[in-house]
């Protein structure tokens, strides 16, 4: 097998339904052709629900006790941990990322990676960046083989529409419209690509989206006249939701020779697999060493065959910018399960929610069920405190925090 050039495609807040639900308002084929062309995990877990966090932990395999960060403000990436740009530059990978929004330089993301470029929020893919992009993707070529990680903000809140996507025809709302257009991008990033390439679709965390334009209207209006004390329902940070913590994970060859890596074309994998498991298994995919002493697993055999993997998952969300531990919620989620709490304030009641039977998230079983509830919260402090011990903060200067906070500032996160 031909080792196979990687684009991490990370598009910023995709939740998993608008990618493989089956109550989809947007407009995408160019989605639909990777999801039909490779295998596409339908119970994918983030990590937490918000970015800097959610891609800490893909990128080392590891949870936020143990990388650092627990938040997107303030805090460095603990050198000690696996970066999986490192690890694929020790197999003679080339690597490089092009990020925006919290996913600054100064967090330590950018360890392991030969080039690391932070853009603007405003540099879409439909802009001359775009363009540019396209160009030096093609370039690569000369450069194989290549790992790439591409992180788009396209969905992020104001969400970027084209003129002629802000019609209902492209979606019930903005945020269906804008993946609506992004998604007539994307076929125009796959057509520059050279050939051999894995391409992996993921979202960091998911969305809380106000269902249609009437009722976004009237929540903004009330959002305006009553100010913080309105409860948010747009957006993300807020809890560990299905709507924010389950996101698409493709895994799709494009351009694939007779000796590439083969995948299965329209499989669906339908039990849960995690966001730390994606270093562990590329890693696997491309028959590099997988490392050990991580909670990451390669799921490989799940996407090649229907091998029962059992994982279940840690879950947490921290509510503010700055993570003020009192807003901290810690979760587990299993198949069948999602146990919530709040470590740090007993004010906050415990959740749980059986998942087949309720989907939604309604009716809070907590009290009913005592003998679930200390079951999951035995296997969240079993790894919190083993042998994946919490690890030390390491936190930015103040000229590094200074800086951080206007820019946060600039993307409407302060």
């Amino acid at each position: 097998m031909n080792r196979p050039n990687i684009l991490f495609l990370l598009i910023d807040c995709l939740r998993a339904d608008a990618v493989v639900g089956n109550d989809r308002g947007a407009r995408t084929p160019t989605l639909d052709r990777l999801v039909r062309s490779g295998v596409a995990c339908t119970q994918a877990i983030a990590s937490a629900s918000s970015t800097t966090p959610c891609v800490a932990s893909l990128l080392t395999g590891t949870y936020s006790f143990v990388h650092g960060i627990r938040s997107i403000f303030g805090l460095k990436l603990n050198p000690s941990v696996l970066s999986l740009a490192d690890a694929f530059r020790a197999q003679g990978y080339h690597t490089w990322a092009e990020v925006s929004g919290p996913l600054f330089p100064e967090t330590d993301l950018d360890r392991g990676f030969d080039v690391y470029h932070f853009r603007e929020g405003s540099a879409y893919l439909s802009t001359s960046w775009g363009t540019d992009f396209r160009q030096r993707l093609q370039g690569l070529t000369a450069r194989q083989p290549w790992f790439g990680f591409l992180h788009l903000w396209e969905l992020h809140h104001h969400r970027h529409i084209l003129p002629a996507f802000r019609g209902r025809a492209y979606g019930r709302n903005r945020y269906e419209r804008a993946l609506s257009c992004l998604d007539v991008e994307l076929d125009r990033l796959l057509a520059a690509l050279p050939e051999n390439i894995l391409v992996v679709v993921h979202g960091d965390h998911g969305e809380h989206v106000v269902r249609t334009d009437l009722q976004y209207r009237w929540y903004r209006l009330v959002r305006d006249l009553s100010g913080r004390k309105t409860i948010k329902r747009e957006g993300h940070e807020m809890d560990v939701s299905e709507d924010l913590v389950r996101v698409p994970l493709v895994f799709s060859m494009v351009g694939a020779g007779a000796d590439a890596l083969r995948l299965p074309m329209g499989k669906r994998v339908p039990q849960l697999v995690r966001q730390i498991d994606a270093l562990p298994t590329l890693l696997d995919l491309v028959g590099a060493p997988v490392p050990s002493g991580i909670p990451g697993v390669s799921i490989k055999p799940a996407l090649l065959d229907d091998t029962p993997l059992g994982l279940e998952a840690y879950i947490e969300a921290f509510l503010r910018v700055r993570s003020d531990p009192r807003d901290q919620q810690v979760g587990w989620r299993t198949p069948e399960w999602k146990y919530i709490y709040a470590p740090n304030n007993p004010q906050i009641p415990a959740e749980l929610y059986n998942l087949p039977n309720d989907p939604s998230e309604q009716y809070n079983l907590a009290d009913q069920r005592q003998d679930i509830v200390g079951l999951l919260q035995h296997r969240i402090e079993d790894i919190r405190r083993g042998p994946l011990a919490a690890t030390p903060e390491f936190v930015m200067s103040e000229t590094e925090k200074a800086d951080l906070e206007k820019r946060l500032t600039d993307l409407g996160y302060m």
